[in-house]
Order: structure tokens, then sequence, then C-alpha cells
């Protein structure tokens, strides 16, 4: 999939099958919302693509063994989620979904609510990895797992960077309704031209 750099193809998609899964359950209205009720049924969710340009840049970032977010400029254009486990011998696989499910987690812990948007209170209620995930105009993503002294950093980063203030994380509707070309209905996702 893409070059060797210590990630290796079951691991890139574990991480994009996780992703889309999730994106699909919110799309198709199925995830519960810790603000009460579902999450909104999402019209144009986008399917996610992984790109070996983000995951060079994420793994850039995972390589510094810092549990600490890049700096702006040094993953041009990108959103970025981070995750740490003490557990420096977990397996690729199992540090791709656990991180994705923890990073998940937000929407059901801490809440977004009904009207489905990023707005300061809703971001500092701590469901920024959640809105990353879900944001509906990102659909380029690219990982990287790093094991390092006593701990192992996940980093994904998503193209284009979602969690912009008072946007909407997704269009509402009934899946699929929206999408520019074409759905793939059982997912709920639109395909990306």
């Amino acid at each position: 999939m893409c070059s060797s750099n210590g990630m290796t193809d079951p691991v890139r998609q574990a991480f994009l099958n996780k992703h889309n899964e999730l994106r699909s359950r919110v799309a198709r209205g199925l995830e519960r919302d810790g603000a009460g009720g579902n999450a909104p049924k999402a019209s144009k969710m986008l399917k996610m693509v992984y790109d070996c340009d983000v995951e060079n840049s994420a793994m850039r970032h995972a390589q510094k063994c810092m549990f600490g977010h890049s700096g702006k400029g040094e993953r041009s254009g990108l959103g970025e989620n981070l995750f740490m486990t003490s557990n420096s011998r977990i397996d690729d696989v199992a540090a791709a979904n656990q991180a994705s499910e923890s990073w998940w987690s937000e929407l059901q812990q801490k809440g977004v609510g009904q009207e489905n948007k990023l707005s300061v209170s809703t971001f500092n209620r701590g469901v920024g990895h959640y809105t990353q995930m879900a944001w509906e105009k990102s659909y380029k993503l690219g990982c990287a797992v790093k094991h390092c002294s006593g701990m192992t950093i996940v980093v994904c980063q998503y193209g284009p960077a979602g969690n912009m203030l008072n946007q909407p994380i997704y269009t509402k509707g009934e899946p699929c309704s929206g999408c520019p070309t074409t759905c793939s209905r059982n997912e709920g996702l639109c395909l990306v031209a």
C-alpha cells in the first residue's frame, strides 16, 4: 500500500476499516450520543481512503516518541489525533483498534448533541478526537504506531483537517441522500470520486 516505514498493510487496513465502520455507524444513526438519544444520521459522510503522504506526516511525528500534538506547520492542513498506552509491546493492529475506539468513545461518554455543531462549549467537553474522526469533509487518513521506551504512541492525521469551530461536524439527513457522486448504500457512506 505505502512504502516500508515501520507500518504494515494489515495495520493500515485496521485503521481504515475501523474509521469507516464507525463513520458508517454514525451516518446510519446507530451511535449513542452522551448528550441524549442517538447522533443524527449523515446525508453525505465520505468513506475514508488511506493516504501514504498523510501516513508519512503522521510517522514523522510519531518517531519523536513525544506525547503532544505536532505543530500545524509540520502537518500542513491536516487534523491530528493522538493516543498513548503504557503497553510498549502491544500488537500494532490492537493498538490501531484501541486508539480508534478510544477516540470514538467521546461521543458516548461526553456527548455532542442534536445540533451536531462544533461550538466552543462542545469542543471544551473533550470530544475533539471523535469530531475529527467523524468530520464529514475529512476523507484522507494516514496513521502511525511507534513503540517507544515504556509506551506506544499512535498518531492519525486527517485531510482536509476537521474541527473547524462553529461548523457542523457533518450534514444531517438520510444516509446517501447528499452524496455528490456514488454511495455505498449498505454503509451509508459516499464514495470519493
